[in-house]
């Protein structure tokens, strides 16, 4: 498709597994082939993310930092950028593997500490975990809380430490090269415990600039398909992006666990956002998982309806363009947008912003300085990071997700 000019958008990731189709689409220029001049601030970090929406139009974040974006009454989710129900785990060292099947036995931690990340998604799978295998606890007496990662792999790692901890990528990914695969002990999807990110629009750019975002998330869809379809290429590319954020490659183990992590297409996030006969959606029934643990563990000030806030209009907008949905869905080139589609209606305006706590999500763990101002080699669209972001333990040979 021929542009007389391009249309700046902003869209916000971060140096995770969810932010590479995004990069992806930068580099191979499927941005400009939607006529759009693309800006990717990197966040290390969702709350920082939200706090800064004025400065972005569309983003990509865990689902705690879409919740966050919720009560403040700033945005809405209108798809989900990947589960990551793999990759946050209940881990053990190799103490604590040993005796797990003395745990397991005695249905109950008595005694044994776990180290975890308060007011976490990690924190929300230790207790399903637990839930699951019927071993009683109490958090007052054997959670250990730490608010970083970094913490919790030293406290596994210490001979005086705690011998169980809660980890996500890309921490878990040193729990695997240190103990094995088998120091995890149970993962989310184990468990049966959702945990997701969300593809958000702010409520600025709902209201005055629909088209534009729309465009972004196709574009971002694209990058999605590429992924999907050529998955060793896509191992390469996610480790360029990593790289090029300034943080060494993951090793081939860590990529394929990475790569088990669904990401969804456009006619999954369909599927993921129609709703049942009770008119409640899939994304919106495990985003309500998440809303309810925020709120039982006093993070957020109500039990919000997490269906109020979820929005299927931009999605379906992009499938109503026939010539642009066949576009996302492929890695032929052509001119993907067709004349006279009317872009996505903007949303009223819903409830009043909410104050709520600091919250401790699942995101990657800062530690070392921010590299350079870097720009994506192809398309000339601009890639930059707005916090310092990096990752220090001694034994840690991956990146993050």
């Amino acid at each position: 498709m021929k542009c007389s000019s391009l249309t700046p958008v902003t869209m916000s990731i971060q140096p995770a597994y969810h932010g590479g189709p995004a990069w992806l689409a930068n580099k191979l220029g499927y941005f400009e082939e939607l006529c759009l001049d693309a800006t990717l601030p990197v966040y290390r970090s969702g709350a920082p993310q939200v706090n800064e929406i004025s400065t972005w139009s569309v983003g990509s974040a865990g689902s705690p930092p879409n919740i966050q974006g919720w009560t403040q009454g700033v945005l809405k989710t209108v798809g989900i950028n990947n589960d990551e129900s793999s990759t946050n785990a209940l881990v053990a060292n190799a103490v604590g593997v040993a005796s797990w099947a003395s745990i397991l036995a005695a249905g109950t931690l008595g005694d044994t500490k776990i180290t975890v990340s308060p007011n976490s998604t990690g924190e929300l799978v230790v207790e399903e975990c637990l839930k699951k295998y019927n071993v009683s606890f109490d958090p007052l007496s054997n959670f250990v809380y730490n608010s970083t990662q970094v913490g919790v792999f030293a406290s596994l790692s210490d001979p005086e430490g705690n011998d169980f901890g809660s980890l996500w990528a890309p921490t878990l990914y040193s729990a695997v090269e240190t103990w094995g695969k088998e120091s995890i002990i149970c993962n989310g999807d184990d468990a049966g415990a959702n945990v997701i990110g969300g593809i958000m629009v702010s409520n600025e750019a709902d209201e005055t600039n629909t088209e534009t975002a729309a465009l972004a998330i196709a574009a971002y869809l694209k990058g999605i398909t590429y992924f999907q379809m050529y998955r060793e290429k896509s191992k390469a590319y996610l480790n360029e992006f990593y790289v090029e954020q300034g943080f060494p490659p993951l090793s081939p183990e860590a990529l394929d666990i990475e790569f088990s992590r669904p990401l969804y297409n456009l006619d999954e996030q369909l599927q993921m956002l129609a709703k049942n006969e009770g008119g409640t959606s899939t994304l919106g029934s495990w985003f309500q998982e998440t809303v309810d643990f925020m709120f039982e563990a006093g993070i957020i000030p109500s039990r919000l309806n997490a269906g109020d806030y979820i929005d299927d209009k931009y999605m379906k907008w992009i499938a109503a363009n026939e010539t642009l949905a066949e576009w996302t869905m492929t890695m032929e080139e052509s001119a993907p947008v067709s004349p006279g589609i009317p872009p996505p209606a903007p949303s009223p305006v819903s409830s009043e912003p909410e104050v709520v706590p600091t919250l401790v999500v699942s995101e990657p763990e800062a530690s070392t300085p921010a590299p350079p101002t870097t720009e994506a080699p192809s398309s000339g669209n601009k890639v930059f990071l707005v916090a310092p972001i990096g990752f220090a333990v001694a034994v840690l040979n991956y990146m993050f997700m």
